[in-house]
């Protein structure tokens, strides 16, 4: 495990996260973590290094997956069901492409208005 914390740690710098997601509290846990312990055997400490390792990879995915993942595949669904609902029962297999979702939430944020983006269920 410290070995996958090494890993991350150093994406995360590499990437320019490390410094940008975290605080400085954070940070140092995570570092004492990695050189003194070899094995976590506190509940705290490791609910407390989840948290932090949760925080850094959800800080380095890819915007376009995090977009999809949530506007896309919520505009795919809608879409799908409007067109189910006027007789096109091939429209089931919409809200599971992973494509079409990810054009949905492309277009969803070049074409939506800043004001508009924080809820994304105006459809």
């Amino acid at each position: 495990m410290l070995g996958e914390l090494a890993l991350l740690k150093k994406k995360a710098l590499r990437k320019g996260v490390w410094f940008k997601a975290l605080s400085r509290v954070e940070r140092s846990i995570y570092d004492l973590t990695m050189k003194t312990v070899s094995t976590i055997r506190s509940k705290k400490l490791l609910r407390i290094i989840k948290a932090i390792v949760d925080k850094l990879r959800e800080s380095l995915e890819n915007p376009v997956s995090v977009l999809t993942r949530t506007v896309g595949r919520q505009l795919a669904s809608t879409l799908a069901q409007v067109a189910i609902s006027w007789g096109h029962l091939k429209a089931r297999e919409w809200s599971l492409d992973e494509q079409f979702a990810r054009y949905l939430a492309i277009c969803w944020h070049m074409n939506v208005p800043e004001y508009y983006r924080a809820s994304p269920t105006i459809l």
